[in-house]
């Protein structure tokens, strides 16, 4: 009588979910199990303890809690709803990490044929080079063949003519003279029995091709292999290098808001009072620039080749918002644009999922700018603070956690998916302009802060100041790690050099 009552009747209820068309007429004491009478007959005839529905509901030996029951099946009903929305958003971030990889398979397999295009053409051009010059030599030594038998013909036939003395002294010397240099034509082409072009090919790129069985491995998290990565590690620098990255059309002075690399070892940094983006090769050249509406205040990689780009003011403005660029063949181009309904200010990327800070609030997004949830609000802080407290995003490569920076109130907050605040690290370093708060976590895990003249490395569950690095330079803007060349790069706000630090620590 405790049980809901139900406005259409199940006619499946009663039956046996093993014998489809066998009615449950029994139930097993033993096993607890209800049973149809082929239940019984294969299974549970041995045990004693098997007696009918109908003695069974009229015994009070165990009464049914038919509250606690529904309580449960709710609660585990959420609980299972919660996990098929979290795969039906899996499957969505599937779908674009599949898609994502294939583009990047896709232009890595173009970067290959632009670098055997770029091959061919050396070995084409030292094709043609070496064609024309020894057909030069041929023909030269064509030439003079006959030009020495047409003089040496000459000379024969006047030797053979009656000529005076001295006419006769003069064709004699020089048959002498032109036969010693037909000799010594015909010594210097003696070996010359053949002329031909051959191709050796470059064993070193033939094996290397030979040896490789793929573009690149494909990793899942599902079942994925783990890299042995140490994010504790503590970073130590050494060989500092310096390079300006100023350009004729920049209005000011450069400052630095973010940096990204490229799989061809390209850098692309923004540059916030000069709205741009720049391109620098390996040797640190601006070799493109491209200029954006609004100020850039973050920039994280997307893709071995794109990146996404932060754009916003310190006012409402319909430009705020996410851009996103291709850098390639020397160039930067932009993809897309996402309009976002409030400030944009730092940016972090994992497994197609985008989380951006608005300065009081830590957003969720989806790689097509479509909200997930809201990670964290400051506005429902006691304080009634409303100033920018949020700026910096950081998530570990796990994706497991999320870093952010509290410039108000000098803190690095390190939050888990549910939103769960696992670690809150205050610094008087961390408290500063908010416009110049950066952090970074490097593919290895490192975090780091970057304060004002001095780096924070912090460890991975946000919990403590592993190592600081001084800087002789105020005003650090972003930094960059690169655990593969070993090398630490930083940008500054107010200054138009980047640094360059080689790192000592073996990071992998």
């Amino acid at each position: 009588d405790n049980w809901p009552v139900s406005t259409m009747l199940d006619d499946t209820l009663e039956l046996c979910e093993e014998h489809r068309t066998e009615k449950l007429t029994m139930f097993c004491e033993d096993h607890e199990k209800l049973l149809c009478h082929v239940c019984h007959l294969r299974n549970h005839k041995q045990f004693s303890e098997v007696v009918l529905l109908a003695d069974k509901v009229k015994s009070d030996t165990q009464r049914m809690n038919v509250a606690q029951m529904s309580k449960t099946m709710e609660q585990l009903q959420k609980s299972l709803q919660d996990i098929v929305d979290r795969e039906k958003q899996n499957k969505k971030s599937l779908k674009a990490s599949y898609d994502l990889v294939l583009k990047e398979v896709l232009d890595l397999r173009r970067q290959i044929n632009d670098n055997l295009d770029l091959l061919q053409q050396n070995t084409l051009r030292e094709l043609e080079t070496i064609h024309a010059s020894t057909n030069a030599s041929l023909e030269d030594h064509l030439q003079q063949c006959l030009l020495f038998i047409s003089k040496l013909k000459g000379f024969g036939t006047n030797l053979k003519s009656n000529l005076p003395p001295e006419r006769s002294f003069i064709t004699f010397r020089k048959c002498l003279d032109h036969t010693a240099a037909a000799d010594s034509l015909m010594n210097s082409m003696i070996n010359n029995n053949g002329a031909d072009i051959k191709l050796l090919p470059n064993s070193e790129l033939l094996q290397c091709l030979a040896d490789c069985t793929d573009l690149g491995k494909i990793t899942s998290r599902i079942g994925g292999t783990q890299h042995d990565f140490h994010p504790n590690k503590i970073v130590s620098i050494h060989d500092k290098s310096q390079y300006n990255v100023h350009t004729a059309t920049d209005s000011r002075e450069s400052s630095i808001t973010g940096i990204c690399e490229t799989s061809k070892g390209e850098l692309v940094i923004s540059d916030f009072y000069n709205c741009s983006l720049k391109l620098l090769n390996r040797a640190y050249t601006v070799i493109d620039q491209v200029k954006l509406p609004i100020y850039p205040w973050s920039m994280c990689n997307i893709s071995s080749f794109e990146m996404a780009v932060t754009v916003s003011d310190k006012m409402t403005n319909p430009l705020n918002g996410i851009h996103f660029f291709q850098a390639d063949n020397e160039k930067i181009t932009q993809i897309k644009v996402l309009k976002i309904n409030h400030k944009c200010y730092g940016i972090a990327y994992h497994d197609a999922e985008l989380f951006v800070t608005s300065g009081t609030a830590l957003y969720q997004y989806t790689m097509d700018g479509r909200l997930f949830k809201k990670l964290y609000d400051t506005s429902k802080d006691d304080t009634g603070d409303a100033r920018l407290h949020f700026l910096g995003v950081g998530v570990s490569p796990d994706g497991k956690r999320i870093y952010v920076t509290d410039v108000i109130n000098g803190k690095l907050l390190t939050l888990t998916r549910d939103r769960t605040v696992a670690a809150s690290l205050q610094d008087p370093a961390f408290k500063h302009d908010y416009i110049r708060c950066k952090i970074q976590v490097a593919a290895t895990g490192q975090v780091f802060v970057s304060c004002d003249k001095t780096i924070s490395q912090v460890d991975a569950d946000g919990k403590k100041i592993l190592n600081t690095i001084t800087l002789d330079v105020p005003y650090t803007g972003p930094v960059y790690l690169n655990e593969n060349s070993r090398k630490l790069l930083l940008g500054f706000w107010f200054n138009n050099n980047t640094l360059e630090f080689k790192i000592k620590t073996n990071l992998t």
